[in-house]
């Protein structure tokens, strides 16, 4: 998942999960649907209603594109005949035409989607509805609560086909029908590249003329299609795992990110153990001097308390805070972390960690205190540190 929200509608806590689209630049068909298949056969275990699935597609793209037919197809795979009615067709980008030309096309664009057969039409037959959304929130909340109430009139929980065959079945992820539409799709790829390598070979073999950079050039590409060649195959392997397995590569993943994650906090506390004995060392400092400021401006102004230095009144902020400040850095790992292997649970953790722990730092000193010298000094102090992931452009606004 590379998002997960939530709101509430008419009382309603509905979440929403964002997944990429097959044919992503990072991840692999295989990786996304082994993610997609694990929070759908996960929601199923733990008997927690589908409320839908909707697929966008941007009405402004002139053609179907290769990677928008295979999805289609993995769609249904996913669903199964008695579970179309889920799926729903959300079109996009309403709100870019800029014509009545332009709307005239974007109509026979959709008409195009929603009665073609080999496109949503054969969805469409079996009860799946299509949308627009007009670039709004308003029109977001609309289309979610239309699903919502759709799928409320429904009795029974629906169950999707990849559900029932990984979990009720207990079927490998490659003796599904999502994960056969995944594996054609490899076997076809994989096919064509051999017999581009074989082509590309012969031709080598058989040119007698080629110049020296004509053969790097030649063997540059023989070892490219190889690349490509061994990728697909290790993708394919990469689909023969049960629920199960599933799961299990889940838990070591969060194992060894949590790993990750407190081995960064102890680093943390590290350093603001070492900013503690560093600003020590300027307080001590600054108190040899004082005097000799003291006496250089004179008696001070009957009523006026001494101020404080600045490093005493941070080293003060960061003593009363220590807690706060770890939390905060911790919870900026943690959003780093489910960024990093696109884990929606764990990136909500980090933010509600990182709100929590920020809410309860207490800014203000007390009577006499400087605020604005004292957000200097933090400022500085956190910018004079080792790097972290908020210390670059670490400023606090006032």
């Amino acid at each position: 998942m590379s998002a997960l929200d939530r709101c509430v509608e008419n009382g309603q806590r509905i979440f929403v999960a964002d997944t990429p689209g097959f044919n992503d630049t990072q991840l692999s068909d295989v990786d996304i649907l082994k993610d997609i298949a694990f929070f759908l056969s996960q929601l199923h275990l733990r008997k927690v209603r589908l409320g839908g699935i909707l697929y966008l597609h941007p009405i402004t793209d002139n053609r179907v594109s290769g990677s928008a037919l295979k999805t289609f197809n993995i769609l249904r795979a996913l669903c199964g005949l008695q579970s179309l009615k889920c799926a729903s067709l959300v079109t996009t980008k309403w709100d870019a035409l800029r014509s009545s030309k332009d709307d005239l096309a974007a109509y026979g664009r959709e008409n195009e989607l929603k009665y073609t057969s080999n496109l949503w039409g054969s969805m469409r037959q079996h009860g799946s509805q299509s949308y627009r959304w007009l670039g709004s929130e308003a029109s977001a909340r609309s289309i979610v609560r239309e699903v919502i109430q759709t799928s409320c009139r429904n009795t029974s929980s629906p169950v999707l086909q990849i559900q029932r065959e990984l979990v009720d079945e207990k079927r490998p992820l490659d003796s599904t029908s999502a994960g056969r539409e995944i594996m054609k799709h490899y076997g076809d790829r994989c096919q064509k590249l051999k017999q581009e390598l074989d082509n590309l070979r012969s031709e080598l073999l058989s040119a007698s003329d080629l110049t020296r950079e004509e053969l790097k050039e030649g063997e540059a590409e023989v070892n490219r299609l190889m690349d490509e060649l061994n990728r697909a195959e290790t993708s394919q392997q990469g689909l023969r795992v049960s629920q199960q397995d599933l799961f299990d590569q889940k838990k070591r993943e969060y194992q060894r990110l949590y790993q990750g994650i407190w081995e960064e906090v102890e680093q943390e506390k590290k350093m603001i153990s070492d900013i503690d004995n560093r600003l020590s060392a300027f307080e001590q400092r600054l108190s040899r001097l004082e005097p000799k400021m003291d006496s250089a401006k004179g008696p001070s102004t009957a009523g006026e308390p001494p101020e404080a230095g600045t490093w005493a009144r941070v080293r003060l902020f960061l003593k009363r805070n220590v807690l706060p400040l770890l939390g905060v850095l911790a919870g900026v790992g943690v959003v780093a972390a489910g960024a990093a292997v696109i884990n929606p649970p764990l990136i909500m953790a980090g933010a509600q960690l990182l709100a929590l722990s920020f809410s309860g730092v207490q800014w203000q000193h007390g009577q006499g205190a400087d605020g604005r010298d004292l957000i200097a000094g933090v400022e500085g102090v956190m910018k004079a540190c080792p790097p972290t992931p908020i210390s670059a452009g670490f400023r606090i606004c006032t």
